[in-house]
Formats: structure tokens, C-alpha cells, sequence
């Protein structure tokens, strides 16, 4: 998994792993120092991170490494300035129906059941994502970075990712996935993840790295 392409391989292996390992110590940052608090409070819970993963994709293979079968809800959130990135809050289907159900305080069920479900995990996504997770990041990086209004849509990971980056000049992307899961609703799964392109990625790392 290469970021750079001289010098040599070993070389090359390691600072593309270093890059790799700042950015997963940014996501972790930023998600332990204000996500957590905030996810925390909406939802009168305690979560933890499971684990963090983090990998280099490119255009051509997002359906080989994202099943083009499984169905998840996601809401997305591009940050513009400095560094061009998106947010996304991935949930499974049935996850965010449960989540939906914790936001409103009330069990959701019958025909608005996907009008309702949208709604409350759209404006959950919204605080978490423009508000938590992209002040914590221009805090730490100390880059600007202006959010558009948020998207959300139910499909595929690799469409939704495809859509994301179809008028992106990248075709490369580093793509970092948090895992978190609940004390008391044990069973809910929410993933906080940062799509972000390759050359936006090595100046973040590169500015963590002057610091």
C-alpha cells in the first residue's frame, strides 16, 4: 500500500504506513475529543471506538473492496477549504431504524417508517459531522474547512462512495473507517469514516508531521 512512487520499495512501504497510521491518529483524535462527547449526549449513552481502519482505494476498485450487494444508510457531508474531504455516518439498515427510535424517544414502525428514519439520523449526522467531528479537525490540523449542506442516502457503500467522488479530479483516495458501539444498546453499530483524496491526505500528514 504505496502513497509515494520513488525512492526505494521498503522506503516507500513505511512512509506510506506512517501516513497512514497519522491519519488514523487524527480520525481517533477527533472522534475521542469531541464525537464521542456529542454522540454521547444525543443519544444518553457511552460509547467507545472498536477499532479504526484505514486504506488507500482508488476509483477503479471501490466495488472490489465494498460490497456492491450490501445495503447501508449513509450520510455525507463534504468539507471545502484548505483540504477537500467528506464526512460520512454509515449505519446499517436496521441499525438506523433502532437509532431513529433512540433520537425521537419512541419506536418506529409503519409506513413513515423510512420518512421518519431519514429525517432523525439526516439532523443526527448533521451535528455530528459538520458541527463535533469538523471542529474537533480544524482545531487539531488548524485548516479551514467549510461544510456543504449534508446528503444521505440508502444503497450501496461503493455507490454511495462513487457518487461522492464522481466530480472529484482524484482518482486515488485514502478512505478511514471508526467503528463505535454502545453501553446500553449494545446491539447499535455507527461507523464515523473520512474519505478523503490522496493529495489532501499527504499535506494533512504533512502538516501533522511540521507540528
Amino acid at each position: 500500500m504505496s502513497i509515494t512512487a520513488e525512492g526505494d520499495v521498503d522506503d516507500t512501504k513505511k512512509r506510506g504506513d506512517n501516513r497512514l497510521d497519522i491519519i488514523s491518529n487524527i480520525l481517533k483524535f477527533t472522534i475521542l475529543n469531541r464525537c464521542v462527547n456529542a454522540i454521547d449526549t444525543m443519544l444518553n449513552d457511552k460509547s467507545s471506538i472498536d477499532s479504526i481502519s484505514i486504506e488507500h482505494i482508488t476509483l477503479d476498485d471501490i466495488y472490489e473492496r465494498f460490497d456492491p450487494e450490501h445495503v447501508v444508510f449513509a450520510v455525507y457531508i463534504k468539507g471545502i477549504g484548505d483540504i477537500m474531504l467528506t464526512l460520512l455516518l454509515v449505519i446499517e439498515v436496521e441499525d438506523g431504524k433502532k437509532l431513529a427510535s433512540i433520537l425521537i424517544s419512541n419506536a418506529i414502525d409503519g409506513a413513515n417508517v423510512d420518512e421518519l428514519t431519514i429525517s432523525a439520523i439526516a439532523e443526527f449526522g448533521n451535528i455530528l459531522l459538520a458541527g463535533a467531528f469538523t471542529n474537533a479537525l480544524t482545531h487539531f490540523t488548524g485548516f479551514n474547512i467549510n461544510c456543504t449542506a449534508p446528503g444521505y442516502a440508502k444503497d450501496s457503500l461503493a455507490s454511495i462512495l462513487e457518487y461522492i467522488v464522481a466530480d472529484s479530479d482524484s482518482t486515488e483516495f485514502i478512505y478511514a473507517d471508526g467503528k463505535l458501539s454502545f453501553v446500553v444498546n449494545k446491539d447499535l453499530i455507527l461507523h464515523i469514516s473520512v474519505l478523503i483524496p490522496i493529495n489532501d491526505a499527504k499535506r494533512l500528514v504533512d502538516v501533522m508531521l511540521i507540528e
